[in-house]
Protein backbone atom coordinates (compact mmCIF):
# COMPACT_ATOMS: atom_id res chain seq x y z
CA UNK A 1 0.00 0.00 0.00
CA UNK A 2 2.32 2.24 0.67
CA UNK A 3 4.67 1.50 -2.10
CA UNK A 4 1.47 2.23 -4.65
CA UNK A 5 0.78 5.86 -2.91
CA UNK A 6 4.53 7.26 -3.03
CA UNK A 7 4.79 5.40 -6.78
CA UNK A 8 1.75 6.82 -7.89
CA UNK A 9 2.31 10.59 -6.73
CA UNK A 10 5.74 10.26 -8.39
CA UNK A 11 3.75 9.84 -11.92
CA UNK A 12 2.19 12.53 -10.81
CA UNK A 13 4.86 15.40 -10.24
CA UNK A 14 7.43 13.70 -11.29
CA UNK A 15 6.97 11.22 -14.02
CA UNK A 16 10.22 11.24 -16.07
CA UNK A 17 12.32 12.76 -13.37
CA UNK A 18 15.33 11.84 -11.25
CA UNK A 19 13.14 11.30 -7.59
CA UNK A 20 12.85 7.73 -6.68
CA UNK A 21 9.50 6.51 -4.74
CA UNK A 22 9.99 4.98 -1.02
CA UNK A 23 8.71 1.65 -0.95
CA UNK A 24 9.21 0.34 2.41
CA UNK A 25 7.94 2.44 5.68
CA UNK A 26 11.45 0.77 7.32
CA UNK A 27 14.26 2.44 4.57
CA UNK A 28 12.77 6.12 5.97
CA UNK A 29 15.11 6.68 8.64
CA UNK A 30 18.09 5.22 6.69
CA UNK A 31 17.34 7.75 4.40
CA UNK A 32 19.68 10.72 5.59
CA UNK A 33 21.43 13.69 3.79
CA UNK A 34 24.81 11.89 2.31
CA UNK A 35 23.29 8.33 3.39
CA UNK A 36 24.73 5.97 1.04
CA UNK A 37 22.40 4.00 -1.31
CA UNK A 38 23.14 0.75 -3.65
CA UNK A 39 22.22 1.84 -7.13
CA UNK A 40 21.45 -2.07 -8.50
CA UNK A 41 21.18 -2.22 -12.47
CA UNK A 42 19.28 -4.76 -13.69
CA UNK A 43 19.84 -7.32 -16.57
CA UNK A 44 18.03 -6.27 -19.60
CA UNK A 45 18.31 -3.44 -20.95
CA UNK A 46 14.58 -1.64 -20.65
CA UNK A 47 14.70 -2.12 -16.78
CA UNK A 48 14.85 1.00 -14.11
CA UNK A 49 17.34 0.11 -11.89
CA UNK A 50 16.62 -0.51 -7.97
CA UNK A 51 17.90 1.62 -5.24
CA UNK A 52 18.68 -0.56 -1.96
CA UNK A 53 19.00 2.49 0.62
CA UNK A 54 21.83 0.87 3.92
CA UNK A 55 22.45 1.20 7.42
CA UNK A 56 25.54 3.68 6.51
CA UNK A 57 26.42 7.20 5.51
CA UNK A 58 29.08 8.73 3.89
CA UNK A 59 31.49 9.40 6.69
CA UNK A 60 31.12 5.64 7.96
CA UNK A 61 32.75 4.71 4.58
CA UNK A 62 35.68 7.91 4.50
CA UNK A 63 39.38 8.28 5.69
CA UNK A 64 39.38 10.52 8.09
CA UNK A 65 36.85 13.07 9.73
CA UNK A 66 33.37 13.10 8.81
CA UNK A 67 31.54 15.44 6.19
CA UNK A 68 28.57 17.39 8.07
CA UNK A 69 26.35 18.11 5.07
CA UNK A 70 24.35 21.74 4.80
CA UNK A 71 20.31 21.21 4.10
CA UNK A 72 18.03 23.76 3.05
CA UNK A 73 14.31 23.08 4.19
CA UNK A 74 11.71 24.68 1.86
CA UNK A 75 7.91 24.19 0.83
CA UNK A 76 8.08 21.52 -1.69
CA UNK A 77 4.35 21.56 -2.69
CA UNK A 78 0.50 20.21 -1.41
CA UNK A 79 -0.91 17.08 -3.39
CA UNK A 80 -4.64 16.38 -3.71
CA UNK A 81 -5.39 14.13 -6.44
CA UNK A 82 -8.93 12.41 -7.38
CA UNK A 83 -8.32 9.64 -10.59
CA UNK A 84 -11.55 8.03 -11.92
CA UNK A 85 -10.19 5.40 -14.62
CA UNK A 86 -11.82 3.04 -16.61
CA UNK A 87 -11.08 -0.42 -18.20
CA UNK A 88 -9.30 1.35 -21.03
CA UNK A 89 -7.11 3.52 -18.51
CA UNK A 90 -7.90 6.89 -20.04
CA UNK A 91 -7.32 9.98 -17.03
CA UNK A 92 -8.17 13.74 -17.33
CA UNK A 93 -6.28 16.05 -15.47
CA UNK A 94 -6.67 19.62 -14.16
CA UNK A 95 -2.84 21.41 -12.33
CA UNK A 96 -3.00 23.89 -10.31
CA UNK A 97 -0.17 26.31 -8.52
CA UNK A 98 0.97 24.17 -5.82
CA UNK A 99 -1.25 21.37 -5.81
CA UNK A 100 -2.66 18.27 -8.49
CA UNK A 101 -6.11 17.35 -9.11
CA UNK A 102 -6.54 14.26 -11.62
CA UNK A 103 -9.53 13.24 -13.18
CA UNK A 104 -11.49 10.95 -15.46
CA UNK A 105 -14.13 8.67 -16.10
CA UNK A 106 -14.21 5.00 -15.42
CA UNK A 107 -14.64 2.16 -13.22
CA UNK A 108 -11.91 2.80 -10.51
CA UNK A 109 -11.18 5.42 -8.23
CA UNK A 110 -7.77 6.91 -6.91
CA UNK A 111 -7.82 9.72 -4.60
CA UNK A 112 -4.55 11.35 -3.09
CA UNK A 113 -3.94 13.69 -0.35
CA UNK A 114 -0.43 14.21 1.27
CA UNK A 115 -0.95 17.72 2.31
CA UNK A 116 2.06 20.25 2.63
CA UNK A 117 5.34 18.43 1.73
CA UNK A 118 8.63 19.65 2.48
CA UNK A 119 11.58 19.45 0.47
CA UNK A 120 15.27 19.02 2.06
CA UNK A 121 18.33 19.43 -0.03
CA UNK A 122 21.85 19.32 0.34
CA UNK A 123 24.45 22.07 -0.88
CA UNK A 124 25.97 20.06 -3.48
CA UNK A 125 28.51 23.30 -3.90
CA UNK A 126 29.91 22.49 -0.62
CA UNK A 127 29.68 18.80 -0.93
CA UNK A 128 32.46 18.84 -4.11
CA UNK A 129 34.69 21.28 -2.04
CA UNK A 130 34.72 18.91 1.64
CA UNK A 131 35.05 16.00 -0.80
CA UNK A 132 37.23 17.05 -3.10
CA UNK A 133 40.67 15.06 -1.91
CA UNK A 134 38.79 12.99 0.45
CA UNK A 135 39.35 8.70 0.17
CA UNK A 136 37.07 5.91 0.88
CA UNK A 137 38.07 2.73 2.65
CA UNK A 138 38.36 0.33 0.14
CA UNK A 139 38.17 -2.08 3.22
CA UNK A 140 34.78 -1.09 4.85
CA UNK A 141 32.33 -3.99 4.24
CA UNK A 142 30.05 -2.22 2.13
CA UNK A 143 32.63 -0.80 -0.32
CA UNK A 144 34.27 -4.39 -0.77
CA UNK A 145 30.33 -5.93 -1.17
CA UNK A 146 29.23 -3.27 -3.73
CA UNK A 147 32.39 -3.18 -5.51
CA UNK A 148 32.01 -7.27 -5.75
CA UNK A 149 28.87 -6.20 -7.81
CA UNK A 150 29.27 -5.71 -11.16
CA UNK A 151 25.97 -4.26 -11.04
CA UNK A 152 25.90 -2.30 -8.47
CA UNK A 153 26.80 1.19 -7.61
CA UNK A 154 27.63 3.61 -4.56
CA UNK A 155 25.43 6.42 -4.43
CA UNK A 156 24.39 9.42 -2.05
CA UNK A 157 20.79 11.24 -0.66
CA UNK A 158 20.87 14.76 -1.90
CA UNK A 159 17.73 15.78 -1.85
CA UNK A 160 14.19 14.16 0.15
CA UNK A 161 10.52 14.79 -0.08
CA UNK A 162 9.19 14.66 3.83
CA UNK A 163 5.22 14.54 5.15
CA UNK A 164 4.32 17.23 7.77
CA UNK A 165 1.63 15.83 9.56
CA UNK A 166 0.13 12.17 10.32
CA UNK A 167 -1.32 10.51 7.22
CA UNK A 168 -2.99 6.87 6.21
CA UNK A 169 -3.28 4.79 3.33
CA UNK A 170 -6.55 4.58 2.34
CA UNK A 171 -8.06 1.86 -0.81
CA UNK A 172 -11.09 0.57 -2.03
CA UNK A 173 -11.61 -1.71 -4.49
CA UNK A 174 -14.71 -3.04 -6.04
CA UNK A 175 -15.35 -6.30 -8.81
CA UNK A 176 -16.62 -6.77 -11.98
CA UNK A 177 -14.18 -4.44 -13.87
CA UNK A 178 -14.98 -1.58 -10.60
CA UNK A 179 -12.15 -0.76 -8.83
CA UNK A 180 -11.69 2.28 -6.70
CA UNK A 181 -8.96 3.28 -4.43
CA UNK A 182 -8.05 6.26 -2.06
CA UNK A 183 -5.09 6.77 -0.81
CA UNK A 184 -5.00 10.10 2.06
CA UNK A 185 -4.44 11.52 5.15
CA UNK A 186 -6.73 10.51 8.48
CA UNK A 187 -8.58 7.56 6.55
CA UNK A 188 -8.34 4.56 6.84
CA UNK A 189 -8.33 1.19 4.02
CA UNK A 190 -11.24 0.11 2.91
CA UNK A 191 -11.78 -2.78 0.54
CA UNK A 192 -15.09 -3.50 -0.77
CA UNK A 193 -16.03 -6.47 -3.75
CA UNK A 194 -19.36 -6.55 -5.37
CA UNK A 195 -20.14 -9.68 -6.79
CA UNK A 196 -23.14 -9.00 -9.04
CA UNK A 197 -25.97 -11.32 -9.83
CA UNK A 198 -25.42 -12.67 -5.75
CA UNK A 199 -28.23 -12.38 -2.91
CA UNK A 200 -25.17 -11.22 -0.86
CA UNK A 201 -23.72 -8.30 -2.59
CA UNK A 202 -21.03 -6.72 -1.84
CA UNK A 203 -18.62 -7.47 2.00
CA UNK A 204 -15.93 -4.47 3.15
CA UNK A 205 -12.86 -5.39 5.02
CA UNK A 206 -11.21 -2.55 7.03
CA UNK A 207 -7.57 -2.01 7.36
CA UNK A 208 -5.70 0.65 8.72
CA UNK A 209 -2.01 1.57 8.16
CA UNK A 210 -1.41 4.65 9.59
CA UNK A 211 1.93 6.60 8.71
CA UNK A 212 3.91 9.40 10.91
CA UNK A 213 5.27 12.99 9.94
CA UNK A 214 8.76 13.30 8.68
CA UNK A 215 8.25 10.13 6.82
CA UNK A 216 10.25 9.75 3.65
CA UNK A 217 8.28 9.32 0.48
CA UNK A 218 11.04 10.15 -2.34
CA UNK A 219 14.42 11.19 -2.82
CA UNK A 220 17.03 11.92 -5.08
CA UNK A 221 20.32 10.58 -5.19
CA UNK A 222 24.33 11.54 -6.69
CA UNK A 223 25.86 8.48 -8.02
CA UNK A 224 29.79 8.27 -6.98
CA UNK A 225 32.56 7.22 -9.44
CA UNK A 226 35.19 6.07 -7.49
CA UNK A 227 38.90 4.98 -8.27
CA UNK A 228 41.44 2.08 -7.72
CA UNK A 229 43.12 4.42 -4.95
CA UNK A 230 39.26 5.81 -3.28
CA UNK A 231 39.01 8.85 -4.47
CA UNK A 232 35.91 9.53 -5.71
CA UNK A 233 34.01 11.88 -7.75
CA UNK A 234 30.49 12.83 -7.96
CA UNK A 235 28.62 12.34 -10.89
CA UNK A 236 26.47 15.73 -11.14
CA UNK A 237 25.01 14.57 -14.80
CA UNK A 238 22.14 12.89 -15.10
CA UNK A 239 23.97 10.98 -18.38
CA UNK A 240 27.03 10.16 -16.10
CA UNK A 241 26.67 7.45 -14.56
CA UNK A 242 28.96 6.20 -11.50
CA UNK A 243 30.88 3.04 -10.40
CA UNK A 244 34.29 1.22 -9.32
CA UNK A 245 37.18 1.53 -11.85
CA UNK A 246 38.39 -2.26 -11.17
CA UNK A 247 34.29 -2.84 -12.22
CA UNK A 248 34.15 -4.52 -15.66
CA UNK A 249 31.12 -2.89 -18.12
CA UNK A 250 28.17 -3.99 -17.29
CA UNK A 251 27.07 -7.13 -19.52
CA UNK A 252 23.06 -7.42 -19.87
CA UNK A 253 21.91 -10.82 -20.07
CA UNK A 254 21.22 -11.27 -23.64
CA UNK A 255 21.62 -13.29 -27.06
CA UNK A 256 24.06 -12.76 -29.89
CA UNK A 257 22.66 -10.72 -32.27
CA UNK A 258 21.17 -11.73 -35.78
CA UNK A 259 22.27 -10.08 -38.93
CA UNK A 260 19.59 -8.72 -41.22
CA UNK A 261 19.62 -9.52 -45.03
CA UNK A 262 21.39 -7.54 -46.96
CA UNK A 263 20.23 -4.07 -48.20
CA UNK A 264 17.01 -4.02 -45.60
CA UNK A 265 16.98 -1.68 -43.15
CA UNK A 266 15.91 -2.83 -39.63
CA UNK A 267 14.10 -0.56 -37.18
CA UNK A 268 14.90 -0.09 -33.70
CA UNK A 269 12.78 -2.46 -32.59
CA UNK A 270 13.67 -5.47 -34.89
CA UNK A 271 16.94 -4.42 -33.45
CA UNK A 272 15.78 -4.95 -29.98
CA UNK A 273 14.41 -8.22 -30.55
CA UNK A 274 17.32 -9.82 -32.20
CA UNK A 275 19.46 -8.81 -29.29
CA UNK A 276 17.29 -11.47 -26.91
CA UNK A 277 16.02 -13.88 -29.82
CA UNK A 278 18.26 -16.49 -28.44
CA UNK A 279 16.21 -16.51 -25.56
CA UNK A 280 12.77 -17.17 -27.44
CA UNK A 281 14.54 -19.87 -28.89
CA UNK A 282 15.44 -21.79 -25.47
CA UNK A 283 12.20 -21.60 -24.43
CA UNK A 284 10.43 -22.77 -27.53
CA UNK A 285 13.06 -25.96 -27.58
CA UNK A 286 11.50 -27.11 -23.59
CA UNK A 287 9.89 -30.10 -23.40
CA UNK A 288 6.17 -30.06 -24.09
CA UNK A 289 4.60 -30.20 -20.50
CA UNK A 290 7.10 -27.73 -19.04
CA UNK A 291 6.14 -25.69 -21.59
CA UNK A 292 2.50 -26.27 -20.95
CA UNK A 293 2.72 -26.35 -17.22
CA UNK A 294 5.04 -22.87 -17.46
CA UNK A 295 1.79 -21.55 -19.52
CA UNK A 296 -0.50 -22.49 -16.93
CA UNK A 297 1.49 -20.71 -13.93
CA UNK A 298 2.26 -17.47 -15.35
CA UNK A 299 -1.70 -17.50 -16.96
CA UNK A 300 -2.62 -17.45 -12.99
CA UNK A 301 0.56 -14.72 -12.35
CA UNK A 302 -1.18 -12.12 -15.33
CA UNK A 303 -4.30 -11.65 -12.68
CA UNK A 304 -1.83 -10.35 -9.72
CA UNK A 305 0.99 -8.03 -10.58
CA UNK A 306 2.07 -8.07 -7.35
CA UNK A 307 3.33 -11.92 -7.55
CA UNK A 308 5.11 -11.18 -11.21
CA UNK A 309 6.99 -8.74 -9.23
CA UNK A 310 7.82 -11.17 -6.76
CA UNK A 311 8.70 -13.86 -9.37
CA UNK A 312 10.53 -11.42 -11.04
CA UNK A 313 12.78 -10.66 -8.14
CA UNK A 314 13.44 -13.98 -7.39
CA UNK A 315 14.46 -14.80 -10.59
CA UNK A 316 16.92 -12.58 -10.73
CA UNK A 317 18.20 -13.53 -7.46
CA UNK A 318 18.90 -16.99 -9.30
CA UNK A 319 20.13 -15.84 -12.69
CA UNK A 320 22.72 -14.13 -10.14
CA UNK A 321 24.24 -17.58 -8.75
CA UNK A 322 21.55 -17.06 -5.32
CA UNK A 323 18.93 -19.06 -3.78
CA UNK A 324 15.74 -16.71 -3.06
CA UNK A 325 14.25 -17.66 0.17
CA UNK A 326 11.51 -20.21 -0.82
CA UNK A 327 9.96 -19.61 2.57
CA UNK A 328 8.47 -16.42 1.99
CA UNK A 329 6.68 -17.38 -1.41
CA UNK A 330 3.03 -17.82 -1.50
CA UNK A 331 2.37 -21.63 -2.62
CA UNK A 332 -1.03 -20.30 -3.81
CA UNK A 333 0.06 -17.30 -5.78
CA UNK A 334 1.81 -19.62 -8.43
CA UNK A 335 5.26 -17.76 -7.96
CA UNK A 336 7.05 -20.90 -5.91
CA UNK A 337 5.69 -23.39 -8.17
CA UNK A 338 6.74 -21.18 -11.62
CA UNK A 339 10.59 -20.42 -9.84
CA UNK A 340 10.33 -24.59 -9.02
CA UNK A 341 9.56 -25.74 -12.47
CA UNK A 342 12.01 -23.41 -13.64
CA UNK A 343 14.93 -24.65 -11.51
CA UNK A 344 13.99 -28.26 -12.55
CA UNK A 345 14.01 -27.50 -16.09
CA UNK A 346 17.48 -25.71 -16.10
CA UNK A 347 18.95 -28.53 -14.08
CA UNK A 348 17.53 -31.15 -16.87
CA UNK A 349 19.10 -29.30 -19.92
CA UNK A 350 20.00 -31.39 -22.67
CA UNK A 351 23.81 -31.74 -23.13
CA UNK A 352 25.66 -30.96 -26.19
CA UNK A 353 28.50 -32.89 -27.84
CA UNK A 354 32.02 -31.29 -28.38
CA UNK A 355 34.98 -32.93 -29.83
CA UNK A 356 36.12 -33.51 -25.83
CA UNK A 357 33.02 -35.08 -24.99
CA UNK A 358 29.31 -34.31 -24.00
CA UNK A 359 29.02 -30.21 -22.67
CA UNK A 360 26.09 -30.30 -19.90
CA UNK A 361 23.57 -27.00 -21.00
CA UNK A 362 24.72 -23.94 -19.35
CA UNK A 363 21.42 -24.05 -16.57
CA UNK A 364 21.38 -19.95 -16.48
CA UNK A 365 19.67 -20.28 -20.49
CA UNK A 366 16.63 -21.42 -18.99
CA UNK A 367 17.09 -19.08 -15.92
CA UNK A 368 17.51 -15.90 -18.00
CA UNK A 369 15.13 -16.70 -20.70
CA UNK A 370 12.33 -16.97 -18.28
CA UNK A 371 13.86 -13.92 -16.49
CA UNK A 372 13.37 -12.52 -19.94
CA UNK A 373 9.62 -12.94 -20.30
CA UNK A 374 8.94 -12.24 -16.50
CA UNK A 375 10.50 -8.85 -16.80
CA UNK A 376 8.16 -7.77 -19.99
CA UNK A 377 5.39 -8.98 -17.77
CA UNK A 378 6.66 -6.79 -14.48
CA UNK A 379 6.87 -2.99 -15.83
CA UNK A 380 3.00 -3.69 -17.66
CA UNK A 381 -0.16 -1.87 -15.77
CA UNK A 382 -2.69 -3.62 -14.97
CA UNK A 383 -4.96 -3.17 -17.52
CA UNK A 384 -2.72 -3.95 -19.92
CA UNK A 385 -1.78 -7.72 -18.13
CA UNK A 386 -5.21 -8.27 -17.82
CA UNK A 387 -6.35 -8.10 -21.44
CA UNK A 388 -3.22 -9.83 -22.01
CA UNK A 389 -5.12 -12.69 -20.62
CA UNK A 390 -8.05 -12.62 -22.21
CA UNK A 391 -5.68 -12.78 -25.24
CA UNK A 392 -3.71 -16.14 -23.88
CA UNK A 393 -4.76 -18.81 -26.37
CA UNK A 394 -2.84 -20.56 -28.80
CA UNK A 395 -4.39 -19.43 -31.55
CA UNK A 396 -4.90 -15.93 -30.51
CA UNK A 397 -1.27 -15.54 -29.30
CA UNK A 398 0.16 -16.93 -32.82
CA UNK A 399 -2.12 -14.23 -34.31
CA UNK A 400 -0.96 -11.73 -31.96
CA UNK A 401 3.05 -12.77 -32.43
CA UNK A 402 2.64 -12.65 -36.66
CA UNK A 403 1.09 -9.16 -36.06
CA UNK A 404 4.09 -7.97 -34.00
CA UNK A 405 6.79 -9.64 -35.87
CA UNK A 406 5.18 -7.47 -39.13
CA UNK A 407 5.44 -4.67 -36.46
CA UNK A 408 8.65 -4.88 -35.77
CA UNK A 409 9.65 -5.25 -39.41
CA UNK A 410 7.42 -2.33 -40.68
CA UNK A 411 4.83 -4.61 -42.43
CA UNK A 412 2.06 -4.66 -42.95
CA UNK A 413 -0.12 -7.84 -41.97
CA UNK A 414 -2.61 -9.10 -44.85
CA UNK A 415 -6.33 -10.22 -43.19
CA UNK A 416 -6.36 -12.56 -45.92
CA UNK A 417 -3.24 -14.51 -43.58
CA UNK A 418 -4.58 -17.51 -41.98
CA UNK A 419 -2.59 -16.73 -38.97
CA UNK A 420 -5.05 -13.57 -38.71
CA UNK A 421 -8.25 -16.11 -39.16
CA UNK A 422 -9.17 -15.48 -35.88
CA UNK A 423 -9.65 -12.06 -36.33
CA UNK A 424 -12.90 -12.44 -38.05
CA UNK A 425 -14.33 -12.96 -34.53
CA UNK A 426 -15.16 -9.25 -33.82
CA UNK A 427 -14.47 -9.77 -29.41
CA UNK A 428 -11.65 -11.53 -30.48
CA UNK A 429 -10.63 -8.36 -32.72
CA UNK A 430 -11.64 -5.67 -29.99
CA UNK A 431 -9.10 -7.27 -27.13
CA UNK A 432 -6.15 -7.54 -29.90
CA UNK A 433 -6.80 -4.21 -30.37
CA UNK A 434 -7.22 -3.19 -26.92
CA UNK A 435 -3.98 -5.10 -25.79
CA UNK A 436 -1.92 -3.33 -28.53
CA UNK A 437 -3.50 0.54 -27.37
CA UNK A 438 -2.92 -0.41 -24.12
CA UNK A 439 0.93 -0.41 -25.17
CA UNK A 440 0.72 2.64 -27.37
CA UNK A 441 0.52 1.26 -30.49
CA UNK A 442 -2.42 1.41 -32.71
CA UNK A 443 -4.06 -1.09 -34.59
CA UNK A 444 -6.59 -0.26 -37.39
CA UNK A 445 -8.33 -2.00 -40.45
CA UNK A 446 -7.63 -0.73 -44.27
CA UNK A 447 -9.69 -2.80 -46.34
CA UNK A 448 -7.39 -6.48 -46.57
CA UNK A 449 -4.66 -4.85 -44.10
CA UNK A 450 -3.73 -4.59 -40.81
CA UNK A 451 -1.75 -1.92 -40.21
CA UNK A 452 0.09 -1.04 -37.04
CA UNK A 453 1.64 2.58 -35.94
CA UNK A 454 3.48 3.19 -32.64
CA UNK A 455 2.60 6.75 -31.37
CA UNK A 456 6.48 7.18 -29.73
CA UNK A 457 9.31 5.39 -31.35
CA UNK A 458 11.18 5.91 -27.83
CA UNK A 459 8.30 3.99 -25.82
CA UNK A 460 9.51 1.15 -24.35
CA UNK A 461 6.08 -0.52 -24.43
CA UNK A 462 5.81 -1.90 -27.92
CA UNK A 463 8.62 -3.85 -26.98
CA UNK A 464 7.53 -5.31 -23.91
CA UNK A 465 4.38 -5.92 -25.65
CA UNK A 466 6.66 -7.98 -28.34
CA UNK A 467 8.77 -9.78 -25.78
CA UNK A 468 5.52 -10.90 -23.53
CA UNK A 469 4.07 -12.08 -26.75
CA UNK A 470 6.63 -14.20 -28.41
CA UNK A 471 7.63 -15.80 -25.12
CA UNK A 472 4.09 -16.89 -24.24
CA UNK A 473 3.31 -17.99 -28.01
CA UNK A 474 6.72 -19.99 -27.58
CA UNK A 475 5.26 -22.29 -24.23
CA UNK A 476 1.41 -21.76 -25.21
CA UNK A 477 0.31 -25.18 -25.84
CA UNK A 478 -1.82 -26.26 -28.64
CA UNK A 479 -5.34 -26.37 -28.53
Amino acid sequence: MFAKSTKNLLSEIDPEGSLVPVSRLNDSDSLVPLGLVIKRNRYWFWQKPKYLPSDFNLSDVLVGDPINPVVFETDFMSFDGKVVDNKSGSVGADIGPGSITVGGAGSSKLHSSFGNLKKQEVDVQKLLQDSKVRVLDLQHSLVQQTREKQREVLAVVKERIITTQPCTVTEELQRDGSCTGMFGFNQKIKVSVNDKGKDIADYDTNISLNIPPKTIIAYGVIELEVSKTGHFELCLLGNVQGGFEVDAPVKVKQAVPVGASPGKTRSKLQKDLEEVQGQFKVLSKLPANTRSSLFQHISVLLENRSAISVLENALEVLCDGTQPDFSKLDQASAVRPTLELVQEAAGKGPTQTTPSGPLQQNPKTVLTATHLLISSLEVMNDSTLRVLKSCCTHVTLQAVLHIVQNMASNRKSSLKDDALAVLADKKVFEKITELFGSCKVSLRKEKDLLITEISNPQDRRPLMLCIAVKGLACIAPPT
